[in-house]
């Protein structure tokens, strides 16, 4: 983006800024925000075991959806409406559209917290928390709701650290530490669950401090015979409405199946299915990476009509995409046990679900980064509509299979829902907005991942078997190979071309 963001002599730092260099800012804070979901997973599975994991995860399940539906679709809508506004010469409308965004968040969530008291002063509780914890739960899903709304402002002034640092890297540190420490003194399941609502509370605050700050310097013009500017309110909210209702299908999608999990097969269950969907949502840092570094760009693109910069970036970012997750899909699908056992006894049945979802994941990430593109073009409806069929696909899959095959069938669930949807907006994003990748950098990824990896790993794994220390031992020797191989087909791969991408 061109336009000044903070105030003067930051405009020209913004636009030195690469798309590669930005992304791999957020693909670190991401990385290490999943390592840190991976090792709260892996705490509470050893302490917990799989039963009070399994209540953990199905609260904190709970929560996730309260707060992704409290969210209102509002923080997509804000990074598309001010990112746009940026583009277009339109910074007055910056505060008027940031305004009606939080304001109706703010309202909700109060709404989130009145009724979580009110569940706690009835008794209403799952049996794992007392009655008194349930409003700090409620709290905690409030903040983080207006938490996502305020990093979304911040992406749409172009600040591409604000998100990593906060997200990625305060909120989960600061909730493994806690945790930890609560654990440690015999707080169970519930002074887990606390322990991982409560810090978003104070994230919050210092997010909402920056954003304060950086719009400071963005008020309308006004004086005797200014006109104060009338930000497209009612677009955003047209907007953001109808992604409110995708958001909340899309959160169902990622948690609803531990809930069903628990419901058909006991808390056992769906204590080792969370572990594993964690496992697995771990390589979607890459996507996330991708979607908060090239939402803004494609946004200003589409609003300048400008198709030339929305497939050369789609390309660029789904060939690296390629390259950074599949080496990770591909050794959890080869050695799923043996992962699996850093979470402690008892999780080992969960193994080939984490092969099936691992293998699902990977088709997804080589269509790229096609929702932000949905969803920055303004088809929010096209998403509501894709997300709602896979929704419908997963809970009548899980209905069936769970009592059938447990873990695994509701793997195997996902797995379908999955490729419905990426094959929905493929569809979608190539004949309907006429948006295809250059995909000669997406093969040369692919067949490295595959040929570096893949083959490789397979060869260890049928002769030493689904060991952790073969696990190990085949990391320890190709890691450093795919990276050689890597910087040496680097042009084929397109990740020079990348890194020099300049941010719209």
């Amino acid at each position: 983006m061109t336009t000044e963001v903070a105030g003067p002599g930051t405009a020209g730092a913004d636009r030195s800024r690469g798309v590669g260099a930005v992304a791999l800012v957020n693909l670190a804070a991401g990385g290490v925000g999943s390592v840190m979901g991976l090792l709260t997973a892996a705490l509470m599975g050893r302490t917990l075991g799989v039963d009070g994991a399994g209540a953990y995860f199905v609260v904190v399940a709970a929560a996730v959806i309260v707060a992704n539906v409290a969210e209102l679709g509002v923080d997509t809508g804000l990074v598309r409406f001010v990112a746009a506004a940026r583009a277009t010469g339109r910074d007055g409308d910056v505060v008027g559209l940031v305004r009606s965004g939080t304001r109706p968040v703010a309202l909700v969530g109060l709404g989130v917290v009145v009724v979580g008291l009110v569940l706690g002063l009835l008794g209403v509780h799952p049996d794992a928390l007392p009655g008194w914890s349930v409003p700090l739960v409620a709290l905690g899903a409030a903040a983080s709701s207006m938490l996502a709304v305020l990093l979304a402002v911040t992406r749409g002034l172009g600040d591409a650290l604000t998100y990593p640092a906060l997200q990625n890297l305060a909120l989960p540190v600061s909730r493994l530490v806690l945790m930890a420490g609560v654990v440690a003194l015999g707080g169970g399941a519930t002074g887990a669950v606390l322990a991982w609502s409560l810090p978003a509370l104070a994230v919050l605050l210092a997010a909402a401090g920056l954003v304060r700050r950086r719009l400071g310097t963005r008020a309308a013009p006004s004086g005797p015979g200014v006109a104060a500017p009338r930000p497209p309110t009612r677009e955003l909210w047209r907007f953001s409405g109808i992604r409110g209702v995708s958001a909340a299908v899309e959160v169902l999608l990622e948690w609803v199946d531990v809930l069903l999990v628990g419901l058909l097969a006991g808390p056992a269950e769906a204590g080792i299915y969370a572990v594993v969907t964690r496992c697995v949502r771990a390589g979607e840092v890459v996507q996330q990476a991708a979607r908060l570094v090239i939402g803004p760009t494609v946004s200003g693109a589409f609003a300048r009509d400008d198709r030339v910069t929305v497939r050369r970036v789609y390309g660029l970012v789904t060939a690296a995409m390629i390259w950074l997750a599949w080496p990770f899909y591909l050794l959890l699908a080869v050695f799923p046990g043996s992962v699996l056992s850093a979470f402690g006894p008892g999780f080992g049945p969960g193994g080939p679900a984490l092969a099936v979802l691992a293998l699902a994941l990977a088709l997804a990430t080589a269509a790229g980064a096609v929702q932000t593109i949905v969803l920055m073009a303004g088809r929010s409806r096209w998403q509501l509509m894709d997300k709602s069929i896979a929704l419908a696909v997963l809970v009548l899959l899980d209905v069936v299979l769970v009592p059938a095959w447990g873990i695994t069938g509701a793997a195997v669930a996902w797995a379908v829902s999955i490729v419905v949807d990426t094959a929905l907006v493929v569809w979608q994003v190539h004949q309907g907005l006429q948006v295809e990748p250059h995909g000669r950098p997406m093969l040369w990824a692919a067949g490295l991942a595959v040929g570096a990896v893949a083959v490789p790993a397979l060869l260890v794994r049928l002769a030493w078997g689904d060991r952790p220390a073969a696990m190990l031992l085949t990391m320890a020797v190709l890691v450093p190979a795919y990276l050689a191989l890597s910087w040496s087909l680097r042009e084929r791969l397109g990740l020079p071309a990348l890194l020099a991408e300049r941010r719209a």
